[in-house]
């Protein structure tokens, strides 16, 4: 890809999404300030659409679950075809005023209604389809909507010059439920959110015997099975503590002795960034049990002090894994049981905790980041084009 001359400026690409350029609060947003910023160090500067919020149709959602409860068939209201024509028709006019340069968007939806005349590029964590098929429950009255929209997107992503995708599990997935041609998505891999640098205990091996768990959510993320496994291993004498960051776990949980609450820790505020620090640079092992996931920022997150994972084997966390050596991965139905007994067995053996923390940082500063996301996603292209 090549800059363009537009107004005296060198414009690399033209960069659309629904957030604001600035937001590194943590998770989808975080991953759009990094990705954005490393794009820009590697190939130029973007042109940047204002943050898109374009609202839902007064009501829809009111309107969605009194119908829901009624047993009556409702359509997916954050997604409405006039939703979407909104959207483009926020999109379209910032678009057509450089037609040449490169369009990146971050991610497919809300943008399936816009067709750039530039070759266009998309980054995306998951798809529709994954999100409101595997993440929900109940969405059988919402069947043909949620159907519709998955077309869309597949058929937007069929028309542009390349999907960057968070991992190869991602890659793969798309390529067959959504029916795009071969290698059109492809990885390039994703990196740590906005996490401060690692303090001075930050040296694998050496650690207290204290598991982190990171969870905006904590029942989706596992709190329950995890509060349990670690429950498992010491009572097998492994005597752990668990620190939890993120949502608050329920009041029986947060009875436990052995549990501890960190808070929610705003990354953007010093005094946050400097207790996050302090938490995983004293970590001995990132806990992550997610029953359905994509691919986690926190990995590499914790990655990045030198703490090696143990994780449910579900979405891309089995690639940015390697078990035995980065961390170790369960199957999905594993129970306390099971991932207490492996607690402790690691624990039981500093030397090999030490050892996959030092290989996790390694995979994590080869692979795992967004210098490495940025030149993955133009490689073999040229001039901008297919």
């Amino acid at each position: 890809m090549k800059s363009v001359n537009a107004g005296g400026r060198h414009l690399a690409f033209q960069w659309v999404s629904p957030y604001e350029p600035g937001d590194s609060r943590g998770g989808w947003k975080s991953m759009q300030y990094y990705l954005l910023r490393a794009l820009e160090e590697a190939r130029g500067p973007s042109r940047r659409l204002a943050p898109v919020e374009v609202p839902e149709e007064a009501g829809a959602k009111w309107v969605s679950r009194v119908w829901k409860k009624l047993g009556i068939p409702r359509s997916y209201a954050y997604y409405s075809p006039t939703r979407l024509k909104r959207y483009a028709g926020t999109v379209e006019p910032f678009l057509a005023e450089l037609p040449g340069v490169p369009v990146v968007f971050f991610g497919a939806l809300p943008f399936v209604a816009c067709r750039p005349a530039a070759p266009y590029y998309m980054y995306t964590d998951g798809c529709f389809a994954i999100h409101y098929w595997e993440y929900n429950k109940d969405h059988s009255h919402r069947r043909a909507d949620i159907e519709r929209i998955c077309r869309e997107e597949a058929e937007f992503m069929a028309g542009s010059a390349g999907v960057w995708c968070s991992s190869q599990w991602l890659a793969e997935r798309l390529t067959r439920e959504y029916g795009l041609p071969a290698g059109l998505a492809r990885f390039v891999g994703t990196g740590p959110g906005n996490v401060p640098a690692a303090g001075v205990g930050s040296v694998a091996g050496g650690r207290g015997k204290t598991v982190v768990m990171i969870a905006a959510d904590f029942e989706r993320k596992g709190g329950r099975l995890a509060v349990a496994a670690v429950a498992e291993a010491n009572r097998r004498g492994a005597g752990l503590t668990l620190r939890i960051i993120g949502e608050k776990p329920p009041e029986g949980v947060m009875g436990e002795g052995f549990v501890e609450w960190c808070g929610w820790l705003d990354l953007r505020q010093v005094e946050d960034r400097v207790k996050f620090a302090e938490v995983l640079s004293e970590a001995g092992l990132h806990l992550l049990l997610s029953r359905n996931d994509l691919s986690p920022l926190a990995i590499p997150e914790a990655s990045t002090y030198g703490v090696p994972t143990l994780a449910t084997d579900v979405g891309a966390i089995g690639e940015m894994i390697r078990h035995g050596e980065t961390g170790w991965v369960v199957p999905r139905e594993a129970d306390a049981v099971v991932v207490g007994g492996l607690l402790a067995e690691i624990f039981g053996d500093e030397g090999r905790l030490g050892a996959a923390g030092a290989a996790a940082r390694e995979l994590q500063e080869r692979v795992w980041n967004w210098r490495s996301v940025a030149a993955r996603c133009f490689e073999g292209v040229a001039s901008g084009v297919r």
